[in-house]
């Protein structure tokens, strides 16, 4: 389903109600028709393609719920932002950003990227810096680099139309994923913040519900505080010593009944990164094989 925002911008929703494998689009009905992320419908896609045009697909990162579709726009220009032009590119980038080459994960990602989504490699046409004023027609488009999610996630504000489109800081109850090998934590949360403090009249998230009035700093602040408590989770099950293979199988980020790989990897890629953390200021360590508080 499409529904106007503005005049020339519209949402393109996502099945499932934009929740993984799927995710929300921004169509941009002024300069030649300019797709935001091609994850959401693919009849709704071809349909704007066919009557409308789709000139260019702008990238906002290059997770696979937002490139589902891109290969079937093989004739339209790719754009992102310059740090996450490289996974766009290649396979190969993609999986080591992923953090899966050369461990027990390479095997479903790789055919998961091949088979199910799929992936194909795009040049990128334009690469995006953060600040740049993009003119689509008369339309304009303020890129907003918010490192965290991916290294060069890429949000568009449209100041004149009074639309933050915030893509994947999505603001759902899930909260933040930050796992991917270039990522943090702390980086997460100032691009989060800094997103929050840009004035708009509406913000547009790619997952679930998909429009949000403003102002958001408390529904931002709800967002980050799941941060706290899977590390506050994690704290907990670390009283006794506890190895990489017991922390992934504990499921305190998604909860029990949860089988299979893509689990197993969303666990140990969110863990990881507060362990690190935690082992850097000296609040854990690694010990034969086991993590423990310090």
């Amino acid at each position: 389903m499409i529904h106007r925002l503005a005049e020339k911008i519209w949402i393109v929703e996502g099945g499932k109600n934009g929740r993984y494998p799927f995710a929300h689009s921004l169509y941009v009905a002024d300069g030649g028709g300019i797709l935001v992320d091609a994850g959401s419908d693919p009849a709704e896609i071809e349909r704007l393609r066919s009557r409308e045009g789709i000139g260019a697909v702008v990238m906002t990162h290059y997770h696979e719920d937002h490139f589902t579709y891109l290969s079937r726009l093989p004739d339209a220009e790719v754009w992102s932002s310059i740090a996450d032009a490289p996974a766009i590119e290649s396979l190969e980038t993609l999986l080591a950003w992923y953090g899966v080459l050369g461990n027990e994960w390479e095997g479903f990602y790789r055919n998961l990227f091949v088979r199910k989504f799929p992936f194909a490699p795009r040049k990128v046409a334009r690469r995006i810096a953060d600040g740049e004023e993009l003119r689509f027609g008369k339309t304009r488009a303020i890129a907003v680099v918010a490192p965290g999610h991916t290294p060069g996630h890429l949000c568009l504000h449209f100041p004149d139309d009074g639309i933050l489109f915030l893509a994947d800081y999505d603001l759902t109850a899930f909260g933040p994923w930050y796992g991917d090998a270039p990522c943090g934590i702390g980086e997460f949360r100032r691009s989060a913040l800094r997103l929050a403090g840009i004035a708009a009249d509406r913000y547009v998230a790619s997952h679930e519900g998909p429009v949000h009035r403003g102002p958001i700093a408390e529904k931002m602040r709800a967002y980050l505080s799941v941060i706290d408590r899977r590390e506050a989770a994690l704290r907990e099950y670390l009283r006794e010593p506890r190895t990489r293979a017991e922390i992934i199988a504990r499921r305190l980020i998604y909860g029990p009944g949860r089988d299979g790989p893509w689990f197993d990897y969303g666990e140990w890629a969110l863990h990881s990164k507060h362990l690190e953390a935690m082992i850097a200021r000296g609040e854990a360590a690694l010990h034969d094989g086991a993590y423990i508080l310090t």
